[in-house]
C-alpha cells in the first residue's frame, strides 16, 4: 500500500527550462558596420562583394544571419548605382563573442571595407516582426 502511495506523489522537478541542457539559448544581435570613408573604400567593397555575399548566404541558410544589407547614401537609394557606405545586419547567436568572431572572419572586415574602429554590435531585443 505504501509503495502505491509513493508512486502517486509528484516527482521533483530538476530542470527549470523546457530546452535540452545541451542546446544553448540563441540571442539576436544588431551589427552596424560603417565602411571606411577613404577614396578607395567603395572600390575595395566592390572588389570583394561577391565573396562577401556567398558567405552571407551560407550564414543565412544556417540561420545565423536573419537579415542584412547595405547602407546607402541618402538620395542614391533609388538610383541604378546606390552609393554603399556600410552594412546593417541582425545575427542570431549564443553570444556577442560568437558574432564578433564571425564579423572578424568576414572578407569585408579582413579587406578593410568595414571601419574596424566604428563597427558596433548591440544585443537586440525584438519588439515586433520576426
Amino acid at each position: 500500500m505504501v509503495a502505491i502511495l509513493l508512486c502517486l506523489l509528484p516527482l521533483p522537478i530538476y530542470r527549470t527550462s523546457t530546452h535540452p541542457m545541451s542546446t544553448p539559448a540563441l540571442h539576436k544581435y544588431a551589427v552596424w558596420a560603417p565602411d571606411y570613408a577613404d577614396e578607395g573604400g567603395l572600390a575595395r567593397r566592390l572588389s570583394v562583394r561577391e565573396s562577401h555575399l556567398v558567405n552571407a548566404k551560407r550564414l543565412i541558410e544556417a540561420g545565423v544571419i536573419k537579415i542584412g544589407g547595405a547602407l546607402v547614401e541618402d538620395g542614391t537609394e533609388f538610383t541604378e548605382s546606390p552609393k554603399m557606405k556600410g552594412s546593417l545586419m541582425v545575427y542570431e547567436a549564443t553570444s556577442i563573442d560568437e558574432v564578433w568572431k564571425l564579423i572578424k572572419e568576414d572578407i569585408y572586415y579582413t579587406s578593410n571595407v568595414w571601419d574596424k574602429e566604428r563597427l558596433q554590435i548591440f544585443p537586440f531585443k525584438v519588439a515586433v516582426g520576426a
